[in-house]
């Protein structure tokens, strides 16, 4: 659905945000880091930084670039960082190895799945894959689901080579044909490549019949616990910063460009913002998590991804925060 619509629709409303204003105090300083470089998807919480929308709430919001989902959330988990912008199945898997970190709202269906060049190849299902090389970072998300896309299909860890790199590298690969395909974010590698000149396209997990959730913001139990009202505030402030960027992208990619220290392209950035907002889940309130597809989502890493837990999706998350 277009942003327009949902803003028609009444599903991405501001409401009063009632903890948008909170002047009395001295502002706690919180981090945030998102899993990967600077891409459009990150646009709506730096224009939320840049409009004041965190100070009104009593943050000095400070942000980070991350390097793959699995080690973002362990900077949350290890206290580094006071929120993380990452993806779920990673959560799940992290979180389910002892690290506590629980997702405290989510705003997106998964954005995870596979990027080649259409003049070299064209993937209509995973099998298509079959004797190829595919570009993967160690420990981000889609590492984390691509077993369950391979058990799903019928096919063996050996059916496909993974090469692993770091994201700069994986997107070299592909275009130097090092690689066959590429593990992506639909909105950030293949808009990058298409900007380039590259006839890249993509088809995410789901289409490769593995569907699960995507990014979502992600903090240490501890903070929940011992600081309620904080996660409350973040993600009040989180959600206003959404509806303005729905409302106003090009000011939320102005905003992105402005505190990159390395010059970024704001066409390709506001094509990266709108896949990402295409994605989104839709839910009532802003960021609330459907406790059906978490569940899904866990279900299908612990069939075929080979995730071992016994608990339920609950223990992963909590929509205390986002609103009635």
């Amino acid at each position: 659905m277009h942003r327009r619509a949902f803003l028609k629709a009444g599903l991405l409303t501001g409401a009063a945000w009632p903890l948008a204003s909170r002047a009395a105090a001295a502002p706690d300083a919180v981090s945030i880091r998102f899993n990967w470089s600077w891409v459009g998807n990150y646009a709506p919480v730096v224009l939320g930084r840049e409009r004041g929308y965190y100070r009104d709430a009593g943050i000095n919001l400070t942000v980070g670039q991350g390097k793959g989902s699995g080690a973002t959330i362990r900077q949350a988990g290890a206290k580094l960082d006071t929120f993380v912008w990452a993806d779920t199945s990673a959560l799940l898997v992290v979180a389910s190895q002892g690290v506590p970190v629980k997702a405290v709202m989510m705003l997106t269906k998964c954005n995870l799945g596979v990027a080649s060049l259409r003049d070299r190849l064209v993937i209509r299902t995973a099998r298509d894959l079959i004797g190829k090389r595919v570009s993967a970072t160690p420990g981000d998300g889609n590492t984390q689901i691509w077993p369950a896309v391979l058990a799903a299909n019928g096919m063996k860890p050996t059916d496909v080579e993974l090469v692993y790199l770091d994201g700069t590298a994986a997107v070299a690969a592909l275009r130097t044909g090092r690689v066959d395909a590429a593990f992506c974010g639909i909105s950030d590698q293949p808009v990058t490549l298409r900007k380039a000149g590259f006839p890249a396209v993509a088809v995410t997990f789901a289409d490769l019949g593995v569907p699960t959730l995507g990014s979502a913001l992600i903090t240490h139990q501890d903070t929940i616990r011992e600081k309620p009202d904080l996660v409350r505030r973040m993600v009040s402030a989180t959600q206003r910063s959404w509806v303005a960027a729905l409302e106003d992208p090009k000011a939320a990619v102005q905003a992105l460009v402005k505190i990159a220290e390395t010059p970024l392209n704001a066409e390709l950035l506001a094509n990266s913002l709108e896949v990402f907002q295409g994605l989104a889940t839709g839910a009532k309130p802003t960021g609330r998590i459907e406790p059906s597809a978490l569940q899904q989502t866990l279900d299908v890493l612990k069939q075929h991804g080979g995730l071992k837990t016994d608990r339920l999706a609950d223990a992963f998350f909590t929509n205390e925060f986002v609103g009635a």
